[in-house]
């Protein structure tokens, strides 16, 4: 998942072998993410977990009530499923907003990665050659108000993909998923225009595609692939999300007074999203959870509060005002009362999110255009000190490479191409690296040209980034490189610049990457191909020199690897997952886009009235529907 991450950014753990044994039944083929996430669930407060294996069995617990969450920072894309690129948005979507074709069952560890039938019947029939997929569709579900007497049918899937279809209407969101699909690239947003997309009767959905695609079936679970009513997509080309129709347990408060008869400029939005001030959402009436063998929805309303200091937000869910803080890191003082307290330390959690955190280098803007520059900065960054500012070793392990190991069969596990004594950088080893660089005029492992003095940096504002920023200033002064550092808000100040490659970011030090889904090509096609250039690729690796000259780039050729992505996507098996390794391999040592420093670790601290936490890892966060209230909430 998704711009990018986790709770910061958009974020999405199996065990490899038996992923396989569970994609072979759904005819396909995708590499399973790492083991190690924690039981399927926890419950501090003596409720029981909940099971996973794609039906949420529902424990005793009580029903009703407020849960009160808070978050740093509105999503960017503005709650609308064709732009959405953020892990937050793809939870409360997962949980809450949305069903799709496909879906998870929001459970940690092997079975929170397994697709699992949602709106489909069953998984989906495969033709011979790979080449037709058919989703029969449940009958007799209905959207939420104002279209509670309107059933889900095969069209309104083709309304939502011809919708991601249009490059305005998929702003910064993930199209390049689905051009697989014949007729997607050159629909833009047409009515009828995606030829590989048919629907012979309402309950069946028939995909053909270009190529074989192993990981289709994951493909149908991103929230993109929602159905929306044709009805409610006029007009709203920029704006969905304030209209949004939900199919899932929960609906934006005020979506049952939405007019969809009226001119679209005459339509009032849901008054349950206030951007960059609140998330209300209340229970979706037509939701049966007869027909939804996925969610739990205990509580009778979600209210989720935008904004605010995380040292504030710590202290009200301290004092029992906010459930949880869902975006922010805990502070260090937070953590450490919690863990010395006897009565506190089972509110705190940390589990593997099957995400990266990395530090992004602009290919086209020298220096970084020098592939030595770039290997000198992998050898001089302190990964452990990074991670210290971030809290140490309960946010995750130090990274080596580009993609999970359990993505990848683990057949990177020790490779380690920049190593450097306890992780801690290697000053020597990068001095050797600059020395060969065209920057370097003395060779003495020291950037001297002007070039290195002044590039821009952008990076994230809030804690622990500020205290971060500092130890890679100090880690680059000492092969001659000086920042010019710019921060903002992470959602619509950093990621914005660091997408966007006429803003001529030359170094972001604050991105992290979650799967989108359990498979490696989660992690190749939206961060290193061309088609994610202006979403998610900041690297710019693969840009084409049209686009490096119309965006004012003095560079006019950056290493691709788009051949080496589509070869890798199309494969099955053990050959998917090692040619993948492969790649992953290959950039670290001869293209070098990032410094990747982190396995991530999502650590939440509760307040005492949440019961039976579970972590949900196909989005890498807390599974919201699985939370319940002390006494319902009374």
């Amino acid at each position: 998942m998704g711009i990018g991450w986790t709770t910061e950014g958009r974020l999405l753990v199996k065990r490899y072998s038996k992923l396989l044994a569970t994609v072979a039944v759904l005819g396909i083929v995708a590499a399973a993410c790492g083991g190690g996430g924690g039981s399927s669930g926890s419950t501090p407060n003596g409720g029981e977990t909940t099971t996973g294996g794609g039906t949420s069995q529902t424990p005793s617990l009580p029903t009703g009530g407020t849960l009160k969450i808070a978050s740093p920072a509105d999503i960017a894309g503005g709650w609308d499923p064709a732009k959405e690129y953020e892990a937050l948005a793809f939870e409360f979507y997962r949980c809450c907003l949305t069903r799709t074709l496909m879906s998870f069952d929001g459970t940690a560890g092997t079975e929170g990665n397994v697709p699992h039938p949602d709106l489909a019947v069953a998984e989906a029939t495969v033709s011979s050659d790979n080449l037709t997929w058919t989703f029969k569709i449940k009958p007799g579900i209905h959207y939420a108000a104002p279209f509670a007497d309107k059933e889900i049918v095969a069209a309104d899937f083709i309304t939502a993909l011809e919708r991601l279809s249009s490059d305005e209407g998929s702003a910064g969101g993930y199209p390049f998923y689905f051009s697989v699909i014949k007729g997607f690239d050159d629909a833009n947003g047409k009515t009828g225009k995606i030829t590989g997309l048919s629907a012979p009767d309402d309950h069946t959905l028939q995909v053909q595609l270009t190529q074989p695609t192993g990981d289709l079936a994951y493909r149908f679970t991103l929230p993109a692939t929602a159905p929306v009513p044709a009805e409610a997509a006029k007009g709203h080309i920029k704006d969905y999300g304030r209209f949004l129709v939900s199919s899932g347990p929960y609906m934006f408060e005020g979506a049952d007074q939405l007019d969809f008869s009226k001119a679209p400029a005459d339509q009032k939005p849901v008054s349950g999203y206030q951007p960059n001030r609140a998330w209300i959402l209340v229970r979706n009436d037509s939701w049966d959870k007869s027909t939804d063998d996925l969610r739990l929805a205990f509580v009778d309303r979600i209210e989720v509060q935008i904004g605010g200091d995380p040292n504030d937000l710590a202290n009200k869910v301290d004092a029992g005002e906010v459930d949880f803080d869902i975006g922010d890191v805990p502070p260090p003082q937070q953590i450490q009362k919690y863990q010395a307290d006897p009565n506190l330390k089972d509110q705190i959690h940390s589990n593997i999110s099957d995400a990266i955190r990395y530090i992004s280098m602009n290919l086209a803007l020298p220096p970084f255009d020098d592939i030595h520059v770039r290997k000198a900065v992998n050898f001089v960054v302190d990964k452990d000190g990074l991670r210290r500012a971030r809290g140490g070793p309960l946010f995750g392990e130090i990274s080596t490479h580009l993609i999970l190991d359990d993505l990848e069969g683990n057949a990177l596990k020790d490779f380690d191409p920049y190593p450097s004594p306890n992780s801690q950088g290697d000053v020597a080893a990068a001095k050797a690296e600059m020395k060969q660089s065209k920057y370097d005029s003395n060779q003495d492992g020291v950037c001297d040209d002007p070039v290195c003095k002044g590039f821009l940096m952008v990076t994230d504002q809030a804690p622990p980034y500020p205290d971060q920023n500092a130890i890679l200033e100090d880690n680059l002064a000492k092969i001659g490189m000086t920042p010019d550092v710019r921060s903002g808000d992470r959602y619509t100040f950093m990621y914005a610049k660091c997408a966007d490659p006429a803003a001529k970011v030359a170094f972001c030090p604050s991105p992290g990457w979650g799967k989108d889904y359990a498979d490696a090509s989660t992690f190749g096609e939206p961060l290193f191909s061309s088609a994610a250039i202006g979403s998610s690729n900041y690297a710019l690796l693969g840009a084409s020199s049209s686009l490096l000259s119309k965006a004012g780039y003095t560079v006019t050729n950056v290493p691709s690897r788009d051949d080496e992505i589509k070869a890798c996507g199309a494969k099955t098996g053990d050959q998917r997952v090692s040619c993948w390794a492969d790649l992953d391999k290959e950039m670290m040592e001869n293209v070098v886009p990032w410094v990747p420093w982190l396995n991530d670790r999502d650590v939440d601290i509760l307040g005492e009235r949440v019961l039976n936490f579970t972590f949900d890892q196909s989005a890498g966060l807390i599974s919201v529907d699985h939370l319940a209230l002390v006494n319902g909430g009374a």
